[in-house]
């Protein structure tokens, strides 16, 4: 029980008379007891005047929701039926209270919305695209405002208009006689669009081709290498053949600026290698064989497979520290294997050069039931069962760690199984939460096959290593005859998770109940003791896993990894891209594999990038100081004479994969062009969004745009910043540094955002379709409209008691020493007197 809090503690003060008072008496000669036992008694009185609470647990249940209907009436919504918001707003007012809200604009700030209408106990039914493109994230506020108790719905709309939008992705300063790849990103709101696609750099064309697109966004790569300094223009244009609703976002303006190969120093023994015949293809390369004390003249240093013993780590720190960039490239003298442990050196990169304790990972095999029972809906709410199985089985596979490798299998009339594949890949996530959501019963005659689903999660796992997990996903209706299954995960001391979903929301004790009906329990709870568990009932807003908690799993404060060796190389290890958001990794195809590597731990703060299969990290990146850091935890590509497993990474070196190095190196250096002079950095703007300028420059420079001049105000002892808003879409220039104005921000998403289904879905809502919103939006509202909060409760009551049972204690004590005081003493034999001889009488 947790210790009571005071309301009034201030109170508590009087209790200091009362002690003074009771010594004062005491002093007197008043009785001692008489005195302790009227402070104790006063005392508690006055704990009870100061109003002692705890807080304690209800669950209230709203039979009137509150409702807020917040429709979105931006541009991007032109797309959709405007008025679906105020049509809900009308069906939902005179069945409980109800309030509409509405936005409009040329920005989509959704996210502040929902955090703006959120009232801890109302529910927000969102009519919108979900496509926030200004202030606090949408699905970060979504999460925000669900933990204090406002739920999330949403309307999925279907588009009654399609439209195309265009966008140039690429980075602003390019080198020159580089390979550099634009690409062409098409967006579109409905299922297929047609249309051609230009692509003109400095006027001349160089893509023209028509594409038909199924998907709703598609990447199209196209290749380019400039031979001449400065300004550059390149615009891509869609002309469709199908309906585009606006052309204002068919045509994108993309300025880039080439500037000369920048220096770069690699240290290095190995100039045959292919990293040095990559970088030395791209940079201008000085080749040293140890760290120099005087590294401004480069833009990155390139470090290649040293002991940590021959860097200089005060020159580097410095270095990056004040703003350079800096690799480290692994191999048989690198990170664990030189000595990098709780080095100076270490301390610039974003890795331990120490693994924690090597497990083979964690694999988990999500068993689906996808039998005709799951079908069924609640009358009420028109939740179904499979929704509830394939929402908990998404949240496994959304939460996971990105360590784990997961494996599905749904069973029913038959078996449909996919591989087991790491988690490490956000594409790998996507794919089967969007194979889960096409699960589903075929009939109500599809007949229940738990024990098939167990055989092919047993087979699945039988090949992999480390920790093995069996989740089984159900209506609770299983029965299982298969005991050899059965007696072989428990041989392989396989762990088992038995969830069973709820259409309704069931309290404690139902919960109980439903597993153990009339006290004896079902198929599925017997099946569960054979493995020492207990069927996990989960109401319809609870999910296994959230994105703070998966599998009962805690995030560890900081990593305290444990040295262990490096697992034996015998095979092949596939690469995958961990975070596909960041300028490296964006848009890379990366197909290699490679047959060894440094085992390191990424720190707290990094970046974990690119990884093997079985989570074991390749590239991690940090900012240092001003500058940039990667850990590149394999080998150059080339053999060693001291390691005849060498070379591990030859594939990352050759075809498109050797992106991966030039983008690192590229990410490292930032901004290429040379120091001194003027600089100017100015990215591209959207229309109607403001620009932000940054000039350095030792005397006070005079910039203009479009031959007029822009006011600086001095940020720094050498750089000078100012803001632009320009309207007209098209080039502009900034004292010779190209600016390029698009469209609006608005019209590049377009359509409905698909993730918001999966976020609201993972906090406790749902999205509804336009046909079922009417009759099921309210009464599944209602349902989930049940809360638990936190109120005080009163524990005067025990301090009275004590101060009561405590005066009456002392009462009847008190009278029954009066008592025996009054009492007279009566003697049970009192002695006898000797008789008294009466006088003789006179004669």
């Amino acid at each position: 029980m947790d210790f009571p809090q005071l309301a009034n503690p201030l109170v508590l003060l009087l209790i200091s008379p009362v002690v003074l008072a009771g010594w004062y008496a005491i002093r007197k000669g008043i009785p001692r007891a008489l005195i302790i036992s009227r402070i104790v008694i006063l005392s508690l009185l006055i704990i009870a005047l100061a109003s002692p609470y705890t807080l304690g647990t209800s669950t209230i249940r709203d039979e009137a929701p509150k409702i807020t209907v917040v429709s979105d009436q931006t541009l991007s919504m032109d797309l959709f039926n405007k008025d679906t918001g105020q049509k809900i707003f009308e069906a939902l007012k005179s069945k409980t209270p109800t309030t509409f809200k509405q936005f409009a604009g040329i920005k989509s700030p959704i996210g502040d919305e929902v955090i703006q209408d959120a009232e801890g106990n109302n529910n927000i039914v969102l009519v919108s695209d979900g496509n926030s493109n200004y202030g606090k994230d949408l699905f970060e506020a979504i999460s925000f405002v669900s933990k204090t108790g406002t739920k999330v719905f949403a309307v999925r709309q279907e588009p009654i208009h399609n439209d195309a939008s265009v966008e140039i992705v690429s980075a602003k300063n390019l080198i020159i006689g580089n390979e550099n790849t634009f690409n062409i990103v098409v967006r579109q709101a409905g299922n297929e669009t047609s249309y051609k696609l230009d692509v003109d750099i400095d006027g001349t064309s160089v893509e023209s081709e028509s594409f038909t697109q199924t998907e709703r966004t598609k990447v199209i790569p196209v290749s380019y290498t400039f031979n001449s300094l400065g300004t550059h223009k390149v615009t891509a244009t869609i002309t469709p053949t199908s309906e585009d609703y606006n052309p204002l976002n068919n045509v994108f303006y993309k300025s880039v600026f080439v500037v000369p190969k920048p220096q770069v120093l690699m240290v290095t023994d190995d100039k045959t290698s292919p990293l040095y015949t990559v970088a030395s293809s791209l940079y201008q390369v000085t080749a040293l064989n140890n760290v120099s004390d005087d590294l401004s003249p480069y833009k990155a240093v390139i470090i290649d497979n040293k002991d940590a013993g021959q860097l200089n780590a005060d020159s580097l720190r410095k270095y990056v520290g004040g703003g350079g960039g800096l690799v480290v490239v692994g191999g048989d003298a690198s990170y664990d294997k030189g000595n990098y442990n709780n080095s100076p050196v270490e301390a610039l990169l974003p890795i331990i050069s120490r693994a924690a304790e090597y497990r083979g990972g964690k694999n988990i095999v999500i068993l689906i039931d996808a039998s005709g029972s799951t079908s069924a809906k609640d009358a009420t709410t028109g939740i179904s069962l499979i929704g509830q199985i394939d929402a908990n089985a998404q949240s496994v596979v959304k939460y996971i760690d990105r360590g784990s490798s997961i494996g599905i299998v749904a069973f029913g009339g038959k078996i449909e199984q996919t591989d087991i594949i790491s988690m490490a890949s956000d594409a790998s996530r996507n794919d089967y939460i969007q194979w889960i959501s096409k699960i589903g019963p075929t009939g109500i005659a599809n007949p229940t096959n738990i024990d098939d689903g167990l055989a092919a999660a047993l087979e699945m796992l039988d090949k992999a290593g480390g920790t093995k997990t069996i989740i089984v996903i159900s209506d609770g209706t299983q029965i299982s005859e298969d005991s050899t299954t059965v007696n072989k995960l428990i041989q392989q001391n396989v762990d088992i998770l038995f969830l069973q979903v709820s259409t309704t929301f069931l309290t404690p004790q139902m919960k109980q109940d439903a597993i153990l009906p009339g006290g004896k329990p079902t198929g599925y709870q017997e099946l569960a003791s054979v493995f020492g568990k207990s069927v996990q009932v989960l109401n319809p807003d609870e999910r296994i896993c959230t994105i703070n908690m998966c599998l009962s799993e805690n995030p560890s404060p900081e990593i305290t990894p444990t040295p262990t060796p490096t697992p034996e190389i015998s095979h092949e290890y596939p690469l995958v891209a961990v975070d596909t958001s960041h300028f490296i990794t964006q848009y890379l195809n990366l197909t290699a594999s490679v047959t060894g590597y440094n085992d390191v731990t990424p720190k707290l703060g990094s970046d974990e990038l690119v990884a093997t299969t079985d989570g074991k990290p390749i590239l991690t990146t940090w900012g240092f100081g001003l500058g940039r850091v990667a850990a590149f935890t394999t080998d150059n590509g080339d053999p060693s004479a001291g390691d005849p497993s060498r070379p591990w990474a030859s594939a990352v070196y050759s075809g498109e994969n050797s992106r991966l190095i030039s983008s690192m190196i590229n990410w490292a250096i930032g901004d290429p062009r040379p120091t001194g002079g003027v600089v100017i950095q100015a990215e591209d703007i959207w229309g109607g969004t403001p620009g932000k300028v940054i000039v350095t420059s030792n005397t006070l420079p005079q910039v203009k745009l479009d031959g007029a001049p822009v006011d600086l105000s001095r940020t720094g002892p050498t750089t000078y910043e100012t803001s632009i808003n320009l309207e007209k879409a098209g080039f502009h220039d900034l004292s010779g540094y190209g600016i390029a104005v698009n469209y609006p921000l608005e019209y590049r998403d377009v359509g409905f955002n698909d993730q918001l289904e999966s976020v609201i879905n993972a906090n406790g809502g749902r999205v509804y379709d336009e046909s079922e919103v009417e009759g099921l939006l309210l009464l599944d509202i209602k349902e989930k409209a049940v809360r638990t909060v936190q109120e005080p409760m009163s524990q005067k009551e025990p301090f009275l008691l004590a101060a009561l049972g405590l005066f009456l204690t002392e009462v009847i004590v008190r009278r029954l020493k009066d008592y025996r005081k009054e009492r007279p003493v009566i003697e049970e034999n009192p002695p006898r007197g000797a008789p008294v001889a009466e006088p003789a009488a006179a004669e």
